[in-house]
């Protein structure tokens, strides 16, 4: 199988294959083969017998870290296992720089999700994130996948969009002996297992994940049968009524099984299939709220809208994953992957507070449910040609679909009465029902070719010329639609009375009217789409015998839009088109670029390289970021307005990394990295009417810069000490830790909508004005540590390792200076934890067991704002330990 990092390991490969002039020679780690011991020949000198010895100036360790060109970090089958991690988002915030949000999305090396790239098998995704383009990456199971690869330098063979690094997610192959492995796994947290919970009963297939289509809007038309909608609505009054309940305990299960055929001698298929299930119940029990400014002139800031946040939610995630592969004549291989994951969330939430605008004491009751599908397919092929001067084409076809529907979320505001009860608010917008869903597909076609050319000499002896072509293009449709119930003033005392009760009254002759909202404040829809064709180049060549140099440069081609769609009525087929050029110009061409990239490797002596490189990249926005429309983070609650003027933000990179090798698996590596960006996009807080919103704009320039050292060993304790205890024991020691820096420069103007959201007008205004100089990127921490201790015994076939993780505060939204209100700073938990491994043996059948501990401290998790000494929360919770059992079974 032919990878980026072949002409290094043909390097690798020869100077081993030196040894081959030694009769007995061995593979790494073994003890060579001794010839017989023969009669001298007669009249042979001494002199004549000595053997000539050939020194080696590298040894073959079949690393990828190591034998690429560019420095990235890899994560593999046996470090899930060893970690505990369950979702590929898990188990990369143990990598150096990098970072998790949310438990979805990586920060790498201090640069927020929107500047990484996530491909599968190296094709690119959609996303079924309404806020993000790209895909959460907590929807990859570990057990679907052989390993990710985190790529931290640009090469141009990837795509152009490359800030943070690539995250290239790696599915299992096709097995070379048959199998089938079974597993499963039972456990809770402390904060919500086996503990009362906020419940709602919702559709009868909520258990596998899926609605059975109670929760869909009813198809007719609302305007003219309120009363019919009403009815439907009581009809459901699952969907209606929130309980409390004793929560259940986690659980898990997967199946995996696979077989090898030999068709032909010279034909080999390969099969693989995977499935999983999980149900998982989390409870976030903390504070919500937001600063205001007492004054204009006030230095500090005060809490307003100090809300109590108590939510009960139910995790559903189902997998599939299907292998077919054909290894054809040893020079061809064929490989199809269809892969399909989903989560779905069942939520039942409350929160109580004060607000000037209901006069006294609130309560809002939010029903919800979210389904996150995301499923691809792909066709992949690796050709050599040895007749064609050992030429090498490796091909690629994807089609994938992304999916969010949030099909029915219930939200209702009671008022505190002056008995103490509580009653249905008359408020606008107190009492709303919202559809709405995200529809994201992308297409991707790429074909790679090398051409290895060898020469003699020690100059330039290996040229690898490198080429190829790629088109990708991403669409979506997202749309949502908002439905208030009104008319509910006057109505008698409410309080204990089931909501199905109530509305059932309203609507069965009552004075209650469902009216749909839309227009300058919400747009109900957006179309966007993102077409990106490219060619490349590379020559990687070995310089000298101890240097080798790759220099190459892409070129894309874009086009980038976004249209706006007013709804005029229930019919989706009856909007209004607004075209929104992106570009601050207005133009709506396609927009070329050209990214250079270069990388140095230099090996002054066995084991030991050192890394330059430098390139040129881009990031552009996301759709959410450029649609003028609000839509809402379900996460924190918080709404979200587009800026259609925003640019791409153009970046130069330059990297640095030492790398010494103890052993495959085993090394130290030293390095530092330094980032110019130029128009880099921020999140910030902006007012629309007396409600705080967040949304986005270029800022002049920014500035990046960091180091990171990473090592891992296994530590030859028995050898140092001459312990017992670990003669048949190994202790290996991993740890990272990134420190990193960044300055905004808002030194210059940016491009704003000065208009509405359906009439957008560009403005350019002074930065200055919206960011505050000299701060910190946002999502950059300063520092970043990842500490494993694991104990491995050869006799009992047992692994423990005990884990740590943590990562420093960093700013979630920006600024809003033109309130005068700061930056949202948020601090992840910190956490601890301790997994362990043992296969055993019942009745001569083998099985394994594991027991992971994780977030042992209970650490949680904060987000405030801080201004004149004060410091008011946003957004608190805690987090429990967490404890689970698996059992594994392979036949």
């Amino acid at each position: 199988m032919l990878t980026r990092s072949t002409p290094v390991r043909i390097l690798l490969l020869t100077s081993a294959s030196l040894l081959c002039f030694s009769p007995g020679f061995a593979q790494e780690g073994q003890v060579p083969e001794q010839p017989p011991v023969q009669d001298e020949p007669a009249g042979e000198s001494e002199d004549q017998r000595t053997m000539e010895t050939v020194q080696v100036r590298y040894r073959f360790i079949p690393d990828e870290k190591r034998s690429t060109s560019e420095v990235s970090s890899l994560l593999d089958a046996g470090d899930f296992d060893l970690q505990g991690d369950s979702d590929a988002a898990a188990a990369l915030r143990r990598v150096a720089g990098v970072a998790t949000a949310d438990d979805k999305f990586v920060y790498v090396r201090g640069l927020n999700e929107r500047y990484s790239s996530a491909t599968l098998n190296g094709s690119p995704l959609p996303s079924p994130a309404p806020l993000r383009r790209v895909a959460p990456l907590d929807l990859f199971p570990t057990s679907a996948l052989d390993g990710i690869l985190v790529q931290k330098t640009y090469s141009p063979n990837l795509p152009g969009e490359f800030g943070g690094g690539l995250v290239d997610i790696r599915t299992k192959g096709i097995p070379d002996d048959r199998f089938l492995e079974v597993s499963v796994s039972v456990g809770g947290d402390t904060e919500t297992s086996l503990q009362s919970g906020l419940l709602y009963d919702g559709s009868d297939t909520d258990i596998f994940g899926y609605d059975d289509g109670a929760r869909e809007l009813p198809n007719f038309d609302i305007s003219n049968e309120n009363y019919e909608f009403g009815r439907a609505l009581t009809d459901n009054s699952s969907l209606l009524v929130m309980q409390s309940g004793d929560v259940g305990l986690n659980w898990s299960g997967g199946l995996t099984g696979g077989n090898s055929y030999d068709i032909t001698p010279d034909i080999e298929l390969g099969v693989l299939g995977s499935i999983g299930y999980s149900n998982d119940w989390s409870t976030r029990q903390g504070i919500r709220g937001q600063a205001v400014r007492p004054s204009a002139n006030s230095p500090e800031i005060e809490a307003e809208e100090q809300r109590e946040r108590y939510s009960t939610q139910n995790t559903v995630g189902t997998n599939a994953l299907a292998v077919i592969g054909l290894n054809l004549y040893d020079n061809h291989e064929l490989k199809f992957t269809a892969l399909g994951t989903r989560s779905s969330e069942k939520e039942a939430r409350t929160v109580i507070g004060e607000t000037e605008e209901d006069a006294g004491v609130f309560r809002d009751d939010s029903l919800e449910w979210f389904e996150r599908q995301l499923w691809t397919t792909q066709i992949a092929g690796e050709h050599n040609f040895p007749e064609l001067m050992d030429l090498k084409v490796n091909w690629r076809g994807s089609y994938s679909e992304a999916l969010r529907d949030a099909p029915f979320q219930l939200s209702n505001r009671y008022r505190e009465a002056n008995d103490g009860s509580f009653v249905l608010s008359s408020s606008p917008a107190a009492n709303r029902i919202q559809y709405s869903r995200v529809d994201d597909d992308t297409t991707d076609f790429g074909i790679d070719f090398e051409l290895p050319l060898a020469f003699s000499g020690d100059y330039f002896s290996e040229i690898n010329l490198k080429g190829g072509y790629a088109y990708v293009e991403n669409d979506r449709y997202a749309n949502v639609r908002i439905f208030d119930v009104t008319g509910v003033g006057g109505l008698a005392n409410t309080d204990g009375i089931r909501l199905d009760y109530i509305y059932s009254a309203l609507f069965n002759g009552g004075p209650g009217v469902i009216q749909e909202t839309g227009g300058i404040q919400f747009p109900e829809a957006y179309i966007a789409t993102l077409e990106v064709d490219a060619a490349y180049f590379q020559v990687d060549t070995q310089i000298t015998p101890f240097m080798r140099a790759a220099l190459g440069g892409r070129f894309e081609s874009a086009l980038q839009a976004v249209d706006t769609v007013t709804i005029d009525g229930p019919s989706e087929n009856n909007f209004v088109e607004a075209c929104i050029e992106r570009q601050a110009d207005q133009s709506c061409d396609n927009k070329e670029d050209f990214l250079p990239a270069a990388t140095l490797t230099f090996t002054p002596f066995q084991d030991f390289q050192l890394r330059f490189g430098y390139s040129e990249t881009l990031t552009r926005p996301q759709f959410r970021e450029l649609a003028p429309t609000q839509f809402v983070n379900t996460e924190t609650d918080v709404s979200f307005v587009g800026n259609p003027f925003l640019q791409n933000a153009e970046i130069k990179n330059y990297d640095l990394r030492a790398e010494y090798y103890f052993d495959r698996g085993q090394f130290l590596t030293v390095g530092a990295f330094y980032k110019d960006m130029t128009n880099p996009i921020e999140e910030v807080l902006v007012n629309i009417g007396n409600v705080t919103n967040t949304s986005f704009l270029n800022v002049p320039s920014a500035k990046l810069y960091g180091a990171e050292i990473e090592y891992e060993q296994i530590v030859p304790v028995y050898n140092w000490t001459d312990w017992g205890f670990f003669s048949d024991r190994d202790l290996t020691v991993k740890a990272n830790y990134t420190w990193s820096d960044s300055e905004i420069d808002a030194n210059g103007t940016t491009f704003v909508n000065g208009g509405t959201p359906t009439a957008p007008v560009i403005s350019e205004v002074n930065a200055a004005g919206r960011v505050s100089d000299g701060r910190r990127l946002q999502g950059q921490s300063e520092h970043l540590v990842n500490l494993q201790i694991g104990l491995s015994d050869s006799n009992s076939g047992s692994e423990l390792n005990l884990l740590f993780n943590y990562a420093s505060e960093r700013i979630r939204s920006g600024e809003s200076l033109s309130d005068g209100l700061p930056a949202i700073v948020e601090e992840p938990p910190i956490t601890f934890d301790l997994v362990y491994n043992r296969p055993f043996e019942i009745a001569g059948t083998s099985f394994e067991f594991s027991f992971n501990a994780e977030n042992l401290f209970g650490d949680g998790y904060e987000a405030y704002q801080q201004g004149g000494g004060v410091t008011v929360p946003v957004d608190t919770y805690d987090l429990g330990p967490s404890i689970s059992f698996g059992l594994k079974k392979e036949f």
